[in-house]
């Protein structure tokens, strides 16, 4: 693909991607960094639906509501963090992200603990902070990286962030998927409620993981950017 698209740019045709996009190597940073970001979004959704519906046993409507909350969450801190990044930088996006790692390692210590005996409802406020960390990060996130680029590659680029939003959803499952499905496959034929807590452990270390490697870069990018300006 590659070599194709340089082909194309250098006998005077317009390629689908300029790979000199790429290159220049804050935007490769924050395509990452939206890789990594979306690949935990879509996972947790697939990673909270298999624990209340099919290790609790409630049925989609009441899984959906205990889980709305998260929504609400969401759609609050997307509101007010454009107004924190006018006033802080990137600095209020590495916040941001540190606030969606530091609830998602408060979510597993809660499942966790509870164990067999979980209380889907009792999740409700540590769900409302994941979702406000989600919001603090993803809208922001994506004008940050849009930043990065010249006006005449701005559209390129959004293909190029839209492609790595579904690529990183599609990983995130991938690998949640597989966690999730070693973990509870390794308790035995039949899965209780127990093993359902457990593997959402499992799968949700992969996001914990992601999520504070984000803020590294996050805090890293945001000292490249105050050193250089």
């Amino acid at each position: 693909f590659y070599r194709q698209q340089e082909r194309r740019r250098v006998s005077g045709l317009l390629p689908l991607v300029d790979m000199h996009l790429l290159g220049q190597r804050r935007f490769a940073l924050g395509a990452l960094l939206v890789l990594l970001v979306y690949s935990t979004s879509s996972s947790f959704f697939l990673c909270f639906a298999l624990l209340v519906q099919s290790g609790l046993g409630l049925d989609p409507f009441v899984a959906g509501s205990i889980f709305a909350p998260c929504s609400v969450g969401f759609v609050v801190a997307s509101l007010v963090a454009p107004r924190l990044v006018a006033r802080w930088g990137t600095s209020a996006i590495v916040a941001g992200a540190l606030v969606y790692a530091i609830s998602i390692g408060l979510l597993i210590a809660q499942v966790q603990v509870a164990g067999s005996g979980l209380e889907p409802t009792r999740l409700i406020p540590v769900l409302i902070v994941v979702g406000a960390g989600q919001g603090l990060i993803m809208t922001p996130l994506l004008n940050l990286v849009l930043g990065f680029v010249e006006e005449a590659q701005a559209g390129m680029a959004s293909g190029v962030i839209s492609t790595v939003q579904q690529v990183g959803a599609a990983l995130g499952v991938a690998v949640v998927g597989i966690l999730f499905g070693t973990a509870l496959a390794a308790g035995g034929a039949v899965a209780q409620t127990g093993q359902y807590a457990s593997a959402f452990v499992s799968g949700m270390l992969y996001n914990l993981g992601a999520a504070l490697l984000v803020s590294v870069l996050l805090l890293m990018l945001s000292r490249a950017q105050r050193a250089a300006g």
